[in-house]
């Protein structure tokens, strides 16, 4: 992980984050998504650097306004503050929702910070640890009937990259979780009206088109179904499958989990996020981070022990994602998700938590 970051600190996708606030302080945040100024700022921060169709800053606005406050610090600089970020986020998200107690506790902190995944994830500046650390926030408040404060710091995570935890609204509303959708949707609806207007109806189509054209791109889908279904609508009917199988499984659970209040939480989210992993139409090696509160959450509904160690699969699976193709960690989240959706693994009763 340190030998990128130190070799080159401007070679991540936290640059083309850096990029487009650079354009909203100098240009306006209309402008943020124009093609042309981002191209004339990554040749002023990386010249040389050839500007393919991989450098394009396309994320939310949200996540722009997060990092705004960096930007005095220089490109190098604020990559680095957000590294720290991204570890503390991590450590906290670990904090928060890994089970166990002890040495077992710490175990699965030095599994986090040694899978490829999460380093991969750190090397790029990407936000998925800060969304890690959202999500599981958000299923601690849920499980303590904090369920508004719940949804509101579900939608700030998602609005960052909505993708990674995509699946997870649809499954806590199949399930009748409504005052945490409600305040999930109420979030995001404000966080949308502020980005439209920030945006206006050129930004707006700027950022339409840019998103076209990531669609668009294999290397956007390598690790979706479309890698053995293809980009068509084969690949999309399966993404659909998928999801409404999660919200099936959410809405008629077995009986055991409407009696065990804290595990039936932990059931859904868990749900949600393996669901949008197996079935996104979006996604890049390091987005597996987010599988790490699906682990921890997972492993409190206190499945039976082989079905435990199915997660060392997925970390496997995960971790070797690149010289394996994405098949095996694509079979190895399908089957994460029937042991999910299987009534028999939540007639236990759920571990306990330390925090």
């Amino acid at each position: 992980m340190l030998w990128p970051v130190t070799r080159d600190p401007l070679a991540n996708d936290f640059t083309l984050v850096f990029i487009g606030v650079r354009i909203g302080l100098e240009h306006g945040w209309s402008q943020i998504y124009s093609l042309p100024l981002q191209h004339q700022l990554f040749g002023e921060l990386r010249p040389g650097v050839f500007f393919n169709d991989g450098q394009r800053y396309i994320a939310p606005p949200p996540l722009a306004w997060l990092t705004l406050p960096l930007a005095p610090l220089g490109a190098a600089a604020a990559f680095y503050v957000w590294t720290a970020i991204s570890i503390a986020a991590l450590v906290a998200a670990w904090w928060l929702g890994a089970p166990g107690k002890g040495l077992e506790r710490a175990i699965w902190l030095i599994g986090a910070i040694a899978w490829y995944p999460v380093l991969y994830e750190i090397s790029y500046g990407q936000p998925a640890l800060v969304i890690l650390l959202a999500v599981v926030a958000a299923s601690r408040l849920a499980e303590a009937g904090r369920l508004y404060e719940a949804g509101a710091v579900l939608a700030l995570g998602m609005a960052l990259k909505p993708q990674l935890a995509l699946a997870l609204p649809v499954v806590l509303l199949a399930a009748g979780r409504w005052r945490i959708v409600g305040a999930w949707a109420a979030v995001i609806a404000v966080l949308a009206a502020l980005s439209l207007l920030t945006l206006g109806a050129g930004g707006l189509n700027d950022y339409r088109s840019l998103l076209a054209e990531a669609q668009s791109l294999p290397n956007n889908r390598y690790f979706t179904l479309a890698y053995v279904l293809g980009p068509g609508a084969l690949s999309y009917a399966a993404q659909a499958a998928v999801l409404i199988i999660a919200a099936i499984a959410a809405r008629f659970p077995p009986h055991e989990v409407g009696r065990l209040g804290g595990a039936g939480t932990a059931r859904l989210f868990a749900i949600g996020l393996v669901a949008t992993a197996f079935g996104t139409t979006y996604w890049h090696l390091q987005d597996y981070a987010i599988l790490l509160a699906a682990a921890w959450l997972f492993w409190r509904t206190n499945p039976p022990g082989w079905q435990k160690s199915w997660i060392a699969v997925v970390a496997i699976a995960g971790e070797l994602a690149w010289p394996l193709t994405p098949l095996p960690m694509l079979l190895a989240l399908g089957v994460w998700l029937v042991l999910l959706t299987a009534p028999r693994m939540t007639a236990r009763q759920p571990s306990s938590i330390t925090a």
